[in-house]
């Protein structure tokens, strides 16, 4: 694994979440808002590696999760 991500998602639940963020069920959220929320990394103890995450929408969004997380 990249030492730069150092958090894990399996593929399966990811792709679920991409789909319902394309059906539009996240709606008033930015990308990086709804993938901090539905997986609820408000209980992630080093928020330090999530900084910008929240913040951001569309293709830094996804960016920022391919930084942090490794898809398993």
């Amino acid at each position: 694994m990249d030492s730069s991500r150092s958090l894990e998602i399996e593929r399966a639940v990811f792709d679920k979440f991409i789909g319902h963020w394309e059906q539009g069920l996240f709606e008033g959220q930015r990308l990086g808002q709804a993938f901090y929320n539905h997986f609820r990394l408000h209980r992630v103890s080093d928020q330090s590696l999530l900084m910008g995450l929240y913040e951001a929408d569309g293709k830094k969004a996804r960016n920022e999760i391919r930084r942090i997380f490794h898809l398993g």
